[in-house]
């Protein structure tokens, strides 16, 4: 039960923080960190995928394969890297 409260004490701080402040930038990543750079550096904006896809679903698209990935490498750590797991070729 300790345990319980501790956690929902963390989270209640983390989402007091999160909610209660203001961020620095308008719109997403791209238009607050990036495009300012881009310009700094006199390149232009191009496309990675032929469609348009507005805000952070792209970076969502990421961490979702990269979450995917380290799930399927952890799950067959053992087949993939010890020699127990390897067969012999003969």
């Amino acid at each position: 039960m300790k345990r319980w409260m501790i956690v929902l004490a963390v989270v209640a701080v983390f989402l007091t923080a999160v909610l209660f402040t203001e961020s620095q930038w308008e719109g997403d990543v791209t238009e607050g960190a990036a495009a300012p750079l881009a310009e700094k550096a006199g390149v232009e904006e191009s496309q990675v995928l032929p469609w348009k896809i507005d805000g952070d679903l792209l970076l969502f698209f990421f961490l979702s394969g990269g979450a995917a990935a380290g799930f399927a490498a952890g799950y067959y750590w053992r087949t993939l890297f010890s020699e127990s797991g390897r067969k012999e070729m003969a």
